[in-house]
């Protein structure tokens, strides 16, 4: 759906929940996981896209001191004091709109100058790992700025070729929100790309550094298409806080012998890791592995981009995948057939699991071209092997968040 035509949907949502017109409009894309599986948390680098698949969030401020949220795909609705914002239920969606109050609250040491009433209604799948918390919490955040009512801050510190730094500390903020309040262990990547994306680029991050870059994919650059396995990820959080804690295992291990010189596992070599590997625990030292190899494909990632080679690029996404499968573990049956059943299809150049694993989607690069053809050859190919039908959406990098005014 484009972005107005999704904002217009919110628009309508908005006169039939609160009887009058929006006066403003965000949105914020979703994100997909190019290379760098896993490696935020560890201080590594990162690969994503933002995508054409967003949140709109419509709406006005108002007097008093309250919050009023409608969610148009739910058709829920909440409220909450700006004064005292507590979470709600565990895994509820009001959560992520309330933790953006509370962080930026947080940040400004001060409330909100007025309270709001908002229309969200959003097309970035749930559970497929396109990130659609953070897409609400961006376009949750402009719709904010855009109203006015953030102490000290405006929209346009946000908008334009000076507002990175600003953009920066916002991801930063919605971190929190996300780890603090809603509960939620995560890095920096989600937020960044939903904040920092660009028409036909790929994003770089140094999760350490924050040293960042957008990199051309070409215009009009390959389709990035987003298959969904349909399965469920019930499983995933558990697996990843383990996954956390195996990493860290490593650090300690190097921490012991290097002192503070070593925090993340970003600092440790792989010579240094290979060197050890008869002392580390079996199953840690592979976590590490897959970190450490990680982000040299980032690196490399971003050469063959610069250098225009986009089937390079492609096949370091697939070296990715066999990474996380083997290394990581954190595949699935499922997601393999969806990258077997991707590999034998038109257009091919590189795909691999996004996200935490284990359930959800993966990730191909596709010539531009072919992506119908890919994708009717990918479903065909994962319900053969795994008699499910694949959910397949062919997107294109993405804008990264923005607001504006709605004429009245």
């Amino acid at each position: 759906m484009p972005p107005l035509e999704l904002e217009a949907a919110a628009a309508r949502a908005f006169k039939a929940e609160y009887g009058a017109e929006a006066e403003i409009a965000a949105r914020a894309p979703g994100r997909v996981e190019l290379l760098g599986n896993h490696t935020d948390y560890n201080g590594g680098l990162v690969m994503a896209a933002a995508v054409d698949r967003y949140t709109a969030v419509v709406g006005r401020a108002r007097p008093g001191r309250e919050g009023r949220v409608y969610a148009a795909n739910f058709e829920g609705s909440a409220r909450f004091p700006l004064a005292d914002v507590t979470r709600g239920e565990v895994g509820t969606w009001p959560n992520y709109v309330k933790g953006v109050v509370w962080a930026m609250q947080e940040a400004l040491g001060a409330e909100l100058t007025n309270g709001f009433e908002i229309a969200v209604a959003g097309e970035v799948p749930l559970g497929a790992g396109l990130s659609s918390s953070a897409s609400l919490q961006a376009s949750v955040a402009f719709f904010l700025l855009q109203a006015g009512v953030a102490p000290g801050k405006t929209i346009d510190q946000y908008v334009g070729e000076t507002s990175d730094v600003a953009r920066m500390d916002l991801a930063m903020v919605l971190r929190r929100s996300e780890n603090a309040f809603v509960g939620v262990s995560s890095g920096l990547l989600d937020q960044f790309s939903s904040l920092f994306g660009r028409q036909d680029h790929a994003l770089f991050l140094d999760c350490q550094s924050l040293e960042f870059a957008r990199v051309p994919l070409g215009s009009p650059g390959p389709a990035i298409v987003v298959c969904d396995s349909k399965t469920s990820r019930r499983l995933a959080d558990g697996m990843y806080n383990r996954r956390f804690a195996e990493c860290n295992a490593v650090v300690d291990f190097f921490k012991a012998r290097k002192g503070d010189s070593v925090a993340l596992l970003r600092d440790v070599s792989l010579a240094e890791l290979e060197e050890s590997w008869d002392a580390l625990d079996a199953t840690c030292r592979k976590r590490a592995r897959h970190v450490l190899t990680e982000n040299q494909r980032v690196r490399e990632g971003v050469a063959a981009l610069r250098a225009g080679d986009l089937v390079g690029f492609g096949k370091l996404i697939s070296a990715s995948h066999a990474s996380s499968r083997d290394d990581f573990e954190n595949s699935s049956p499922a997601l393999d057939a969806l990258v077997e059943a991707a590999e034998e299809a038109p257009g091919f150049l590189g795909g691999k699991l996004s996200g935490a694993g284990w359930a959800g989607c993966t990730v191909n690069l596709v010539e531009a071209d072919k992506a119908e053809e890919f994708t009717e050859a990918v479903r065909r190919g994962y319900f053969q092997r795994q008699n499910l039908e694949a959910d397949v959406h062919i997107c294109r990098a993405a804008e990264g968040a923005s607001s504006r005014p709605l004429e009245g």
